[in-house]
Protein backbone atom coordinates (compact mmCIF):
# COMPACT_ATOMS: atom_id res chain seq x y z
CA UNK A 1 0.00 0.00 0.00
CA UNK A 2 1.98 3.02 -1.43
CA UNK A 3 -0.13 5.63 -0.18
CA UNK A 4 1.32 6.08 3.37
CA UNK A 5 1.60 10.12 4.04
CA UNK A 6 -0.96 10.55 6.63
CA UNK A 7 1.86 10.58 9.37
CA UNK A 8 4.45 12.90 8.07
CA UNK A 9 2.55 16.11 8.34
CA UNK A 10 2.19 15.05 12.20
CA UNK A 11 5.74 14.22 12.62
CA UNK A 12 6.67 17.74 10.69
CA UNK A 13 3.72 19.60 12.84
CA UNK A 14 5.13 17.87 16.46
CA UNK A 15 8.51 18.75 15.90
CA UNK A 16 7.64 22.30 14.58
CA UNK A 17 5.70 22.41 18.07
CA UNK A 18 9.30 21.85 19.89
CA UNK A 19 11.15 25.14 17.53
CA UNK A 20 10.54 26.60 14.14
CA UNK A 21 12.14 25.10 11.30
CA UNK A 22 13.72 26.39 7.74
CA UNK A 23 12.10 27.65 5.57
CA UNK A 24 13.09 28.02 1.27
CA UNK A 25 11.56 27.93 -2.12
CA UNK A 26 11.36 24.29 -3.67
CA UNK A 27 14.64 25.04 -5.89
CA UNK A 28 16.22 26.12 -2.85
CA UNK A 29 14.51 23.34 -0.95
CA UNK A 30 15.76 20.56 -3.49
CA UNK A 31 19.60 21.80 -3.14
CA UNK A 32 19.01 21.42 0.58
CA UNK A 33 17.49 17.96 0.35
CA UNK A 34 20.90 17.04 -1.86
CA UNK A 35 23.31 18.56 0.31
CA UNK A 36 22.00 17.21 3.84
CA UNK A 37 21.69 13.72 1.86
CA UNK A 38 25.02 13.68 0.00
CA UNK A 39 22.91 12.54 -3.19
CA UNK A 40 22.57 14.71 -6.14
CA UNK A 41 19.63 14.89 -8.11
CA UNK A 42 19.55 12.80 -11.92
CA UNK A 43 16.89 15.09 -13.16
CA UNK A 44 14.44 17.58 -11.84
CA UNK A 45 11.45 16.69 -10.05
CA UNK A 46 8.52 17.91 -10.70
CA UNK A 47 6.05 19.28 -8.47
CA UNK A 48 2.32 18.82 -9.74
CA UNK A 49 -0.18 20.94 -7.05
CA UNK A 50 -3.73 20.30 -6.50
CA UNK A 51 -6.25 21.11 -4.03
CA UNK A 52 -7.16 19.22 -1.33
CA UNK A 53 -10.34 17.66 -2.90
CA UNK A 54 -8.50 16.87 -5.98
CA UNK A 55 -5.10 15.05 -4.02
CA UNK A 56 -7.40 13.41 -2.03
CA UNK A 57 -9.22 11.90 -4.95
CA UNK A 58 -6.09 11.24 -6.50
CA UNK A 59 -4.90 9.54 -3.38
CA UNK A 60 -7.79 7.40 -3.15
CA UNK A 61 -7.47 6.19 -6.72
CA UNK A 62 -3.68 5.03 -5.68
CA UNK A 63 -5.15 3.47 -2.68
CA UNK A 64 -7.82 1.76 -4.66
CA UNK A 65 -4.85 0.35 -6.84
CA UNK A 66 -2.45 -0.81 -4.67
CA UNK A 67 -4.69 -1.74 -1.85
CA UNK A 68 -6.89 -4.48 -3.36
CA UNK A 69 -9.39 -5.94 -1.35
CA UNK A 70 -8.32 -9.46 -1.01
CA UNK A 71 -4.87 -8.22 -0.19
CA UNK A 72 -6.97 -6.64 3.10
CA UNK A 73 -9.00 -9.67 3.22
CA UNK A 74 -5.75 -11.68 3.77
CA UNK A 75 -3.94 -9.70 6.18
CA UNK A 76 -7.28 -9.26 8.28
CA UNK A 77 -7.68 -13.37 8.61
CA UNK A 78 -3.79 -13.28 9.30
CA UNK A 79 -4.35 -10.72 11.96
CA UNK A 80 -7.37 -12.37 13.73
CA UNK A 81 -5.49 -15.32 14.02
CA UNK A 82 -2.06 -14.60 15.15
CA UNK A 83 -3.80 -13.04 18.04
CA UNK A 84 -3.01 -9.04 16.90
CA UNK A 85 -6.75 -8.19 16.86
CA UNK A 86 -9.46 -9.87 19.07
CA UNK A 87 -11.80 -9.62 15.55
CA UNK A 88 -11.56 -9.03 12.42
CA UNK A 89 -11.07 -5.80 10.96
CA UNK A 90 -11.92 -3.59 7.68
CA UNK A 91 -8.53 -3.41 6.95
CA UNK A 92 -9.10 -1.96 3.78
CA UNK A 93 -11.65 1.10 5.20
CA UNK A 94 -9.33 1.49 7.91
CA UNK A 95 -5.94 2.36 6.25
CA UNK A 96 -7.60 4.19 3.30
CA UNK A 97 -9.18 6.57 6.11
CA UNK A 98 -6.08 6.96 7.94
CA UNK A 99 -4.52 7.52 4.54
CA UNK A 100 -6.94 10.09 3.66
CA UNK A 101 -7.06 12.14 7.14
CA UNK A 102 -3.84 14.52 6.55
CA UNK A 103 -3.48 14.90 3.18
CA UNK A 104 -0.31 16.57 2.16
CA UNK A 105 1.66 15.80 -0.65
CA UNK A 106 3.21 13.05 -1.60
CA UNK A 107 5.69 11.56 -4.12
CA UNK A 108 4.98 9.17 -6.66
CA UNK A 109 7.05 6.68 -8.20
CA UNK A 110 5.09 5.55 -10.85
CA UNK A 111 4.93 9.24 -12.00
CA UNK A 112 8.70 10.83 -10.60
CA UNK A 113 6.65 13.72 -9.89
CA UNK A 114 5.96 15.29 -6.24
CA UNK A 115 2.31 15.95 -5.51
CA UNK A 116 1.31 18.13 -2.93
CA UNK A 117 -2.02 20.81 -1.95
CA UNK A 118 -1.74 23.91 -3.79
CA UNK A 119 -0.91 25.65 0.21
CA UNK A 120 2.13 24.26 -0.28
CA UNK A 121 3.09 26.72 -3.05
CA UNK A 122 4.44 29.00 -0.68
CA UNK A 123 7.26 26.90 0.97
CA UNK A 124 7.42 27.99 4.40
CA UNK A 125 8.33 26.34 7.84
CA UNK A 126 5.06 24.36 8.26
CA UNK A 127 5.32 22.14 4.93
CA UNK A 128 8.88 22.29 4.43
CA UNK A 129 9.75 19.18 6.08
CA UNK A 130 7.26 17.19 4.62
CA UNK A 131 8.65 18.54 1.22
CA UNK A 132 11.93 17.66 2.35
CA UNK A 133 11.15 14.27 2.79
CA UNK A 134 9.11 13.55 -0.06
CA UNK A 135 12.64 14.90 -2.17
CA UNK A 136 14.53 12.40 -0.66
CA UNK A 137 12.00 9.46 -1.77
CA UNK A 138 12.59 10.85 -5.58
CA UNK A 139 16.29 10.66 -5.02
CA UNK A 140 15.89 7.49 -2.94
CA UNK A 141 14.07 6.57 -6.36
CA UNK A 142 16.18 7.69 -9.01
CA UNK A 143 18.89 5.82 -7.61
CA UNK A 144 17.89 2.85 -6.21
CA UNK A 145 14.03 2.11 -7.93
CA UNK A 146 11.67 2.52 -4.70
CA UNK A 147 9.52 -0.03 -6.24
CA UNK A 148 11.84 -2.65 -6.33
CA UNK A 149 12.96 -1.62 -3.03
CA UNK A 150 9.81 -2.35 -1.49
CA UNK A 151 8.65 -5.00 -3.49
CA UNK A 152 4.64 -6.42 -2.95
CA UNK A 153 5.11 -8.28 -0.05
CA UNK A 154 2.07 -7.49 2.92
CA UNK A 155 2.93 -4.23 4.72
CA UNK A 156 2.50 -6.60 7.69
CA UNK A 157 5.57 -8.98 6.58
CA UNK A 158 8.79 -8.47 8.82
CA UNK A 159 10.64 -8.17 5.51
CA UNK A 160 8.57 -5.28 4.21
CA UNK A 161 8.48 -3.56 7.11
CA UNK A 162 12.23 -3.68 7.57
CA UNK A 163 12.23 -2.33 4.01
CA UNK A 164 9.92 0.29 4.49
CA UNK A 165 11.94 1.14 7.80
CA UNK A 166 15.13 1.81 5.37
CA UNK A 167 13.08 4.06 3.02
CA UNK A 168 11.56 6.18 5.60
CA UNK A 169 13.77 6.21 8.05
CA UNK A 170 16.66 7.55 5.53
CA UNK A 171 14.10 10.16 4.51
CA UNK A 172 12.62 11.18 8.60
CA UNK A 173 16.46 11.47 8.78
CA UNK A 174 16.99 14.34 6.01
CA UNK A 175 13.80 15.47 7.24
CA UNK A 176 14.97 16.60 10.54
CA UNK A 177 18.22 17.79 9.65
CA UNK A 178 16.28 19.73 6.95
CA UNK A 179 14.49 21.50 10.11
CA UNK A 180 18.10 22.42 11.81
CA UNK A 181 17.41 19.12 14.65
CA UNK A 182 19.97 17.31 15.93
CA UNK A 183 18.26 13.68 15.59
CA UNK A 184 20.25 12.34 18.66
CA UNK A 185 17.92 14.92 20.76
CA UNK A 186 14.42 13.98 19.00
CA UNK A 187 13.67 11.07 20.69
CA UNK A 188 11.31 12.12 23.04
CA UNK A 189 9.49 14.29 20.72
CA UNK A 190 9.49 11.23 18.18
CA UNK A 191 8.22 8.54 20.60
CA UNK A 192 5.01 6.45 19.42
CA UNK A 193 3.54 8.03 22.69
CA UNK A 194 3.65 11.52 21.20
CA UNK A 195 2.88 10.82 18.04
CA UNK A 196 -0.47 9.24 18.67
CA UNK A 197 -1.14 11.74 21.47
CA UNK A 198 -0.68 14.83 19.01
CA UNK A 199 -2.38 12.91 16.08
CA UNK A 200 -5.84 13.00 17.91
CA UNK A 201 -5.38 16.90 18.55
CA UNK A 202 -4.63 17.16 15.55
CA UNK A 203 -7.75 15.40 14.50
CA UNK A 204 -6.23 12.39 12.89
CA UNK A 205 -8.81 10.31 15.15
CA UNK A 206 -8.41 7.17 12.89
CA UNK A 207 -5.47 6.91 13.44
CA UNK A 208 -5.22 7.63 16.90
CA UNK A 209 -8.30 4.58 17.74
CA UNK A 210 -6.59 2.54 15.13
CA UNK A 211 -5.96 -1.39 16.33
CA UNK A 212 -2.09 -0.85 18.36
CA UNK A 213 -0.55 -3.41 15.75
CA UNK A 214 -1.68 -0.86 12.72
CA UNK A 215 -0.79 2.13 14.74
CA UNK A 216 2.51 0.40 15.06
CA UNK A 217 3.30 -0.54 11.40
CA UNK A 218 2.71 3.39 10.51
CA UNK A 219 5.03 4.44 12.86
CA UNK A 220 7.48 1.86 13.10
CA UNK A 221 9.07 2.78 9.74
CA UNK A 222 9.35 6.36 10.66
CA UNK A 223 10.17 6.20 14.23
CA UNK A 224 12.91 2.90 14.28
CA UNK A 225 14.15 3.51 10.84
CA UNK A 226 15.38 7.21 11.84
CA UNK A 227 16.97 5.33 14.31
CA UNK A 228 18.52 2.77 12.04
CA UNK A 229 19.11 5.61 9.77
CA UNK A 230 21.03 7.34 12.67
CA UNK A 231 23.19 4.88 13.60
CA UNK A 232 24.38 3.83 10.17
CA UNK A 233 25.43 7.38 9.45
CA UNK A 234 27.20 7.36 12.89
CA UNK A 235 29.13 4.63 12.15
CA UNK A 236 29.83 4.91 8.60
CA UNK A 237 28.50 8.59 7.55
CA UNK A 238 26.44 9.75 4.64
CA UNK A 239 28.23 7.62 2.17
CA UNK A 240 27.34 4.55 3.99
CA UNK A 241 23.78 5.43 4.22
CA UNK A 242 23.66 6.02 0.60
CA UNK A 243 24.64 2.36 0.24
CA UNK A 244 21.58 1.10 2.11
CA UNK A 245 19.01 0.46 -0.17
CA UNK A 246 21.08 -0.70 -2.59
CA UNK A 247 21.45 -4.03 0.57
CA UNK A 248 18.39 -3.33 2.20
CA UNK A 249 17.82 -4.51 5.72
CA UNK A 250 15.74 -8.39 5.86
CA UNK A 251 14.41 -7.95 9.12
CA UNK A 252 13.39 -5.63 11.77
CA UNK A 253 15.54 -7.49 14.24
CA UNK A 254 18.06 -5.75 12.15
CA UNK A 255 16.62 -2.70 12.31
CA UNK A 256 15.87 -2.85 15.82
CA UNK A 257 19.51 -3.97 16.14
CA UNK A 258 21.59 -2.12 13.41
CA UNK A 259 24.59 -3.99 14.53
CA UNK A 260 23.65 -7.46 13.44
CA UNK A 261 22.95 -5.42 10.13
CA UNK A 262 26.18 -3.94 9.93
CA UNK A 263 27.39 -7.84 10.63
CA UNK A 264 25.39 -9.33 7.82
CA UNK A 265 23.28 -11.37 10.04
CA UNK A 266 20.56 -12.89 7.77
CA UNK A 267 17.36 -14.51 9.04
CA UNK A 268 17.25 -18.27 9.74
CA UNK A 269 16.06 -20.11 7.67
CA UNK A 270 11.92 -21.47 9.17
CA UNK A 271 9.93 -24.00 6.46
CA UNK A 272 7.14 -25.20 7.59
CA UNK A 273 7.03 -29.00 6.36
CA UNK A 274 3.33 -30.22 7.10
CA UNK A 275 0.55 -29.79 5.08
CA UNK A 276 -3.10 -30.24 6.51
CA UNK A 277 -4.65 -32.64 3.90
CA UNK A 278 -7.87 -31.08 3.22
CA UNK A 279 -7.65 -26.87 2.87
CA UNK A 280 -5.85 -24.09 0.41
CA UNK A 281 -2.90 -22.10 1.53
CA UNK A 282 -4.59 -18.44 1.37
CA UNK A 283 -1.76 -16.29 2.80
CA UNK A 284 1.97 -16.67 4.84
CA UNK A 285 4.79 -14.63 5.06
CA UNK A 286 7.37 -13.39 8.21
CA UNK A 287 6.28 -12.01 11.85
CA UNK A 288 9.63 -11.29 12.84
CA UNK A 289 10.49 -9.42 16.06
CA UNK A 290 9.00 -6.42 15.71
CA UNK A 291 6.00 -7.57 15.29
CA UNK A 292 6.13 -10.39 18.42
CA UNK A 293 6.99 -7.60 20.64
CA UNK A 294 4.12 -5.83 19.70
CA UNK A 295 2.10 -9.00 19.92
CA UNK A 296 3.36 -9.40 23.66
CA UNK A 297 2.82 -5.80 24.54
CA UNK A 298 0.93 -4.25 27.60
CA UNK A 299 0.64 -1.01 27.93
CA UNK A 300 2.92 1.72 27.09
CA UNK A 301 5.25 -0.66 27.03
CA UNK A 302 6.89 -2.96 24.01
CA UNK A 303 9.14 -5.42 25.84
CA UNK A 304 11.63 -6.71 23.86
CA UNK A 305 10.25 -10.17 24.48
CA UNK A 306 11.33 -11.94 21.00
CA UNK A 307 15.21 -10.93 21.36
CA UNK A 308 17.19 -13.61 20.48
CA UNK A 309 14.64 -14.18 17.52
CA UNK A 310 16.57 -16.19 14.74
CA UNK A 311 13.50 -16.17 11.75
CA UNK A 312 10.64 -17.81 11.33
CA UNK A 313 7.44 -18.12 8.50
CA UNK A 314 3.89 -18.58 8.85
CA UNK A 315 0.86 -19.91 6.61
CA UNK A 316 -2.82 -19.35 7.16
CA UNK A 317 -4.84 -22.52 5.09
CA UNK A 318 -8.71 -21.44 4.40
CA UNK A 319 -10.96 -24.65 4.09
CA UNK A 320 -14.56 -22.83 3.62
CA UNK A 321 -15.32 -21.37 6.60
CA UNK A 322 -12.55 -23.05 8.41
CA UNK A 323 -8.68 -21.27 9.29
CA UNK A 324 -5.54 -23.24 10.25
CA UNK A 325 -2.65 -20.74 11.39
CA UNK A 326 0.43 -22.50 11.27
CA UNK A 327 3.75 -20.50 12.76
CA UNK A 328 7.50 -21.94 13.10
CA UNK A 329 10.21 -19.76 14.60
CA UNK A 330 13.68 -20.43 15.44
CA UNK A 331 15.78 -18.27 18.14
CA UNK A 332 19.34 -17.88 18.26
CA UNK A 333 19.86 -20.18 21.72
CA UNK A 334 17.64 -22.95 23.32
CA UNK A 335 17.36 -20.36 26.26
CA UNK A 336 16.30 -17.57 23.67
CA UNK A 337 13.23 -20.16 22.59
CA UNK A 338 12.10 -21.29 26.32
CA UNK A 339 11.84 -17.61 27.33
CA UNK A 340 9.83 -16.51 24.76
CA UNK A 341 7.74 -19.61 24.70
CA UNK A 342 7.20 -19.23 27.89
CA UNK A 343 5.81 -15.26 27.70
CA UNK A 344 4.11 -16.54 24.39
CA UNK A 345 2.10 -19.18 26.55
CA UNK A 346 1.21 -16.53 28.83
CA UNK A 347 0.19 -14.75 26.12
CA UNK A 348 -2.20 -17.10 24.96
CA UNK A 349 -3.68 -18.10 28.53
CA UNK A 350 -4.17 -14.49 29.37
CA UNK A 351 -5.73 -13.53 26.06
CA UNK A 352 -7.98 -16.34 25.11
CA UNK A 353 -8.66 -18.40 27.98
CA UNK A 354 -6.58 -21.12 26.87
CA UNK A 355 -6.65 -24.29 29.43
CA UNK A 356 -3.21 -25.93 27.74
CA UNK A 357 -2.50 -29.77 28.15
CA UNK A 358 0.52 -31.27 27.91
CA UNK A 359 0.77 -34.23 25.73
CA UNK A 360 3.85 -36.20 23.47
CA UNK A 361 3.71 -37.64 20.35
CA UNK A 362 6.72 -39.77 19.22
CA UNK A 363 8.49 -38.81 22.68
CA UNK A 364 8.33 -35.17 21.79
CA UNK A 365 6.35 -32.84 24.24
CA UNK A 366 3.36 -30.22 23.73
CA UNK A 367 1.05 -28.18 24.74
CA UNK A 368 -2.34 -28.56 23.54
CA UNK A 369 -5.98 -26.76 24.22
CA UNK A 370 -8.88 -25.24 23.30
CA UNK A 371 -11.00 -22.18 23.84
CA UNK A 372 -14.11 -19.93 21.97
CA UNK A 373 -11.39 -18.74 19.95
CA UNK A 374 -10.09 -22.20 18.90
CA UNK A 375 -7.96 -25.02 19.35
CA UNK A 376 -4.41 -24.40 20.06
CA UNK A 377 -1.27 -26.42 19.67
CA UNK A 378 2.32 -25.25 20.98
CA UNK A 379 5.47 -27.17 21.11
CA UNK A 380 9.05 -26.18 21.84
CA UNK A 381 12.07 -28.38 20.69
CA UNK A 382 15.75 -26.96 21.65
CA UNK A 383 16.00 -23.85 19.96
CA UNK A 384 12.53 -24.14 17.84
CA UNK A 385 8.93 -23.51 18.31
CA UNK A 386 5.95 -24.39 16.65
CA UNK A 387 2.71 -22.85 17.24
CA UNK A 388 -1.06 -23.40 15.51
CA UNK A 389 -4.11 -22.09 16.25
CA UNK A 390 -7.07 -23.36 13.93
CA UNK A 391 -11.04 -23.13 14.14
CA UNK A 392 -11.57 -27.03 13.71
CA UNK A 393 -9.94 -29.91 15.73
CA UNK A 394 -9.00 -32.28 13.13
CA UNK A 395 -6.21 -30.29 11.51
CA UNK A 396 -4.41 -29.77 14.82
CA UNK A 397 -5.08 -34.01 15.60
CA UNK A 398 -3.97 -34.03 12.02
CA UNK A 399 -0.81 -32.05 12.72
CA UNK A 400 0.11 -33.74 15.93
CA UNK A 401 -0.49 -37.82 15.06
CA UNK A 402 1.68 -36.80 12.03
CA UNK A 403 4.66 -34.90 14.40
CA UNK A 404 5.89 -32.57 11.48
CA UNK A 405 6.03 -29.48 13.59
CA UNK A 406 10.11 -29.00 13.87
Amino acid sequence: MKPRKSLLALLALLCLAVEPGRSADIAELKRQVAAIGRLEFKRDVPVRYLDRAQLRAYIERLFAEDYPAGLAARESEYLYWMGFTRERVDLRDLRRRIVLENVGGMYNEKTDELLAVEEFRQVDMLNAPALAHELRHALQDQYFDLAAVLGDLSDFDDRKLAALAAVEGDATLVMVRQMGFDPDQVGDAFSPENILSYSALAGATTLAAAPEVVRLQLLMPYLDGMRFSRAVVREGGWKALNRVLAHKPLSSEQVLHPGKYAAGERPLDAAIRFRPSRGELFHSGVVGEYYLNVLLKQGDETPDAAQGWGGDAFALYRDGEARLLLWKSRWDTPAAASRFHADFRRFLERTFRVNFRAGSERGRAFLAGRSDAGYFFLCRDNDRLFYARGSDRDPINELISGGIYD
